[in-house]
């Protein structure tokens, strides 16, 4: 009887230990939503993130600081660990919204224990090459790095591990990043919050499906290419992409101010930031070293496009009205050529449905091809959906859906341009000075004429010059001055004329 009780005990107490294990919070009793916490490893406290690390990429154009991850890629059943990978956003490697970046050697390097006082105890390690980055879709980059797995793991640096499974609604995550702003106490940090669900979303040229929306504090420039983590394995789920968080509604689909797209619509939300899924990542990997080969490898490239000279982006096109009140639409204007022999194309209201093989066009030639389709009828969001065939007989099959190459368009409804917006100062030697308010798309360039009050026709189109940028002087010995000026969208369509009298 003792021995019967005594086994009833230990099993208490196992099952109790492994719901314990089962329900640790990473997140350290923080609750959603509040302010970051930066990171120290005091008493080894942090052991567990000291696979994330601030990263350095060297580009021809820009110097790009991220965060990225170590992340676990090995095959535990042939125990094969082969090189280190670091999982980052696509954007922190390339710019490329349509294609892949592949096998492209690289110069940068990532810190590892990039905690809070430990700045002269960092590891450093140096980039080799980028395995594979893009931004059509998802926003994801692997980066090799020259420093084998094993060498790091003989350092006590644990990789990451990929979550097998999509955070569920009101999952608690969290984001450990490098954020900017702290260079005084620079550092990890710790912020958290929870899974709002899936939007497809635009921004400027770049389209992207299914991405994970949250509101974590304290994010900012250098969070990009930050693991999304589980709270309560630690395991990524997610890659932090891009947020709202420094930008204006006025703004929204255009470049740092992503727009969630909903019944073909663009939706803002306001300080809210958005991760690329890592589901499938797990499946790129074959005895330790990429492979991109398997069916769910998100990062299977299937797809190479060219764009034609006459290449344009109209990210943001207006209906306009001809003489006789009718609606006149744009069109894609979409010159390319594939990889493929042919494609097939459909347009649709929703990016996610580019990714259906159902309604797509018969296939036609790629090389030197133009779909030049009216965009519309409806305002709002209209999505270009163009996949590779072999033959006229290839059908669109779920395969090749992953990847397709899909193109965006605000179209706006008829009406007029936003009138132009312009802060006028007189200067202490009695000139002026006109600092015009630029606002993507709304006010997207101006165009300005000057003279003589009795001379000047604001109603005239002849002698605008266009101004991009910056402000313009007016001398006081040029005084009296007509100033005229136009703002355009970025559709190119011209406001009614404004009129301002700068007079000594």
């Amino acid at each position: 009887m003792q021995h019967r009780t005594a086994a009833y005990v230990f099993a208490m107490i196992t099952l109790l230990s492994a719901h314990m294990v089962q329900a640790r919070d990473y997140g350290e009793g923080g609750a959603n939503r509040s302010a970051a916490i930066a990171l120290d490893n005091a008493q080894r406290r942090h052991e567990h993130w000291r696979a994330i690390g601030r990263l350095h990429v060297d580009q021809a154009s820009q110097r790009s600081r991220c965060t990225g991850a170590l992340i676990d890629s090995r095959d535990r059943e042939a125990h094969a660990s082969g090189p280190a990978y670091i999982l980052t956003s696509g954007h922190c490697a390339t710019r490329h919204s349509l294609n892949f970046t592949r096998d492209t050697l690289v110069q940068g390097h990532i810190d590892f224990d990039y905690f809070l006082g430990n700045m002269h105890r960092t590891q450093r390690h140096e980039l080799k090459h980028i395995v594979r980055a893009t931004m059509r879709g998802a926003d994801l980059a692997l980066i090799e790095l020259k420093t084998p797995l094993q060498e790091l793991l003989d350092l006590g640096i644990e990789p990451l591990k990929l979550s097998p499974r999509p955070p569920t609604d009101g999952m608690d995550l969290m984001v450990v990043g490098a954020p900017s702003g702290h260079e005084s106490a620079p550092g990890l940090r710790l912020s958290l919050c929870a899974y709002e669900g899936e939007e497809d979303l635009v921004e400027e040229v770049f389209v992207f499906r299914g991405f994970y929306k949250h509101r974590c504090a304290g994010i900012a420039p250098g969070s990009s290419g930050s693991p999304l983590l589980d709270r309560r394995s630690n395991r990524i789920v997610g890659v932090v992409s891009t947020s709202t968080g420094l930008a204006k509604e006025e703004n929204r689909c255009q470049t740092n101010a992503p727009c969630g797209i909903k019944a073909g619509q663009p939706a803002w939300s306001a300080d809210t930031q958005y991760s690329s899924p890592a589901m499938g990542l797990q499946s790129c990997f074959v005895r330790g070293q990429f492979n991109p080969d398997g069916q769910e490898c998100i990062l299977r490239s299937t797809l190479e496009m060219t764009l034609g000279e006459d290449y344009s982006p109209n990210t943001y096109q207006r209906i306009t009205l001809d003489r006789q009140g009718n609606p006149v639409f744009p069109t894609w204007s979409w010159p390319f050529s594939l990889d493929t022999p042919m494609y097939r194309y459909k347009a649709t209201r929703s990016a996610t449905e580019c990714e259906s093989p159902h309604y797509y066009s018969d296939a036609a030639d790629a090389a030197s091809a133009l779909i030049d389709d009216p965009v519309g009828p409806e305002a709002g969001m209209h999505f270009l959906c163009i996949i590779g065939v072999t033959s006229q007989a290839q059908r669109p099959a779920r395969e090749m859906m992953k990847t397709p190459v899909v193109i965006a368009m605000e179209l706006a409804p008829a009406g007029p341009t936003r009138m132009p917006e312009l802060t006028i100062d007189r200067l202490n030697d009695g000139g002026y000075r006109v600092t015009p308010y630029f606002s993507t798309p709304s006010l997207w360039v101006y165009t300005f004429k000057s003279g003589a009050p009795d001379t000047v026709r604001c109603d005239e189109q002849e002698g605008y010059t266009p101004h991009f940028e910056g402000a313009k002087t007016f001398e006081a010995s040029e005084l009296p001055i007509k100033l005229c000026s136009k703002a355009h969208d970025l559709s190119k369509q011209a406001s009614l004329p404004r009129t301002d009298l700068l007079e000594p």
